[in-house]
């Protein structure tokens, strides 16, 4: 089991972390993974559950969200504290947000090469494989109700 001394993972408000979450995504989608910009933030952001992830001098590590409509995104935690069990509390945290949201059903879409870190908390694959800029991705989904 991984070691998570020190790690915080809090539910966080948008206007209150935008920077933080912003600085987060600049540095895994655009800086390493050469998304887009609009990786950055899109209108669904204001609307959305979003966990934060700090180490233990509360310096931003990790972050996802989960729209109101179960659709859970924009995981992402900084290359340094990969491989710690970060990724996998950011996900059981929206997990249980949208257990006490009622939400019935969740999906995401994942990279294929990281389906087997979804698989492990029960999301299955749900259509085909499809590729966004130049990455494979799958859409995957799990019921909750």
């Amino acid at each position: 089991m991984p070691d998570l001394t020190g790690i915080q993972f809090k539910e966080v408000d948008w206007s209150d972390a935008t920077d933080a979450i912003r600085a987060i995504r600049y540095k895994v989608f655009i800086i390493e993974q050469r998304f887009e910009r609009k990786m950055l933030e899109d209108r669904h952001d204001p609307y959305c559950h979003h966990i934060l992830a700090t180490d233990i001098h509360d310096i931003p590590i990790g972050c996802g969200r989960l729209n109101q409509d179960g659709r859970i995104g924009r995981i992402a935690v900084l290359v340094s504290h990969r491989g710690h069990g970060i990724g996998t509390n950011l996900l059981g945290q929206l997990i249980k947000i949208a257990r006490q949201s009622h939400i019935p059903q969740l999906s995401l879409n994942a990279e294929t090469d990281l389906s087997h870190f979804y698989d492990q908390q029960k999301f299955h694959a749900d259509g085909p494989v499809y590729m966004k800029q130049g990455v494979p991705y799958q859409r995957m989904t799990k019921r909750l109700a």
